[in-house]
């Protein structure tokens, strides 16, 4: 049994699967406020965010994971809301623990060992998020630099709750994405429950083998960024991961999210793409175009149905 934000479901309830999106991401948390704090700006976002869901269900999809960890949002407040879209739109959601970039940590995650923030991840798999009883799905980290002492301190403490719990680590790599599967690794995490987020970001063919090779699962999400990376090429690439044997490997979302920037403002990732306002432009604009460079329904079923409920169930 899977855990939702709602209560529990099997792996059968579930259709397609966005593997990387955000409800409402508030970088004011780590600061000390709350989504909760901005009620007139939060039911605005919420009405948003009901409308979309209900535009991808119709798609197909029925389930969301949303790696928004601690220190950006992430709190009973967002629990509430994640309940409140889920229940308006029969959306499946998947949420998770862990912990941003450093410079988005609470004060206890810099003062507290690796051991004892894994034991806080834990507490949330056992007991709940806050006092909301409402448990993660998967393990988050960030890593957008070198993998220096805070990075692996994020990392080991994904590895111990794993390793108790099972769940999967989601890690947000825009580069060193070697250390970060040795980090993991040596910490007892099996490499084909490492999720490496952004994988698509200034990448090449032959670090996408190396990490798929060793079992380690791509979610690429920067689809229609061409300053991130050319897009001809990261359609190609999933093409070369399917041919070499590892569509398992393979997991696509575009990482959209509202955001909550003061109590006057919500905003949106857009990324400079007047056409990227929704979760729904997954649909509208990125699939067509892997259609078109060769990626057939059946492989597109496997990248968008199997692959997130992998990611998602407790192993």
């Amino acid at each position: 049994m899977i855990d939702t934000v709602l209560d529990q479901i099997s792996p059968e309830d579930l259709e397609w699967v966005y593997p990387h999106e955000h409800l409402l991401i508030c970088m004011r948390e780590f600061e000390g406020e709350s989504i909760g704090d901005y009620p007139g700006n939060l039911e605005y976002a919420r009405r948003d965010i009901v409308r979309m869901l209900q535009e991808v269900r119709g798609y197909g999809v029925n389930g969301f994971a949303d790696p928004t960890p601690i220190g950006i949002g992430r709190d009973d407040a967002y629990v509430r809301l994640a309940r409140s879209v889920s229940q308006a739109t029969g959306v499946h959601i998947f949420l998770s623990t862990g912990l941003y970039v450093s410079r988005n940590w609470p004060r206890w995650a810099m003062e507290e060992t690796a051991a004892q923030i894994g034991e806080r991840f834990c507490a949330e798999f056992e007991r709940g998020i806050g006092e909301t009883g409402a448990r993660p799905t998967f393990l988050k980290a960030a890593v957008d630099g070198e993998v220096g002492a805070n990075e692996e301190k994020a990392l080991t403490a994904c590895a111990y709750a794993h390793c108790r719990t099972g769940a999967a680590v989601h890690v947000h790599a825009t580069c060193s994405r070697r250390a970060v599967f040795d980090v993991l690794t040596g910490s007892g995490v099996n490499p084909s429950r490492i999720y490496i987020a952004h994988a698509d970001m200034n990448t090449s063919e032959s670090e996408f083998l190396w990490l798929a090779e060793r079992g380690v699962r791509l979610v690429m999400t920067n689809w229609d960024f061409p300053y991130h990376m050319d897009q001809e090429e990261a359609r190609r690439l999933v093409r070369v991961l399917i041919d070499a044997g590892h569509i398992d490997k393979i997991l696509i979302s575009i990482d959209f999210a509202l955001t909550l920037e003061s109590r006057w403002t919500v905003g949106r990732f857009t990324w400079d793409n007047p056409d990227r306002t929704s979760y729904g432009y997954l649909h509208t604009g990125v699939l067509p175009r892997l259609r078109n460079a060769g990626i057939s329904d059946a492989e597109l079923q496997v990248i968008m149905h199997d692959n997130p409920i992998e990611m998602v169930r407790r192993k």
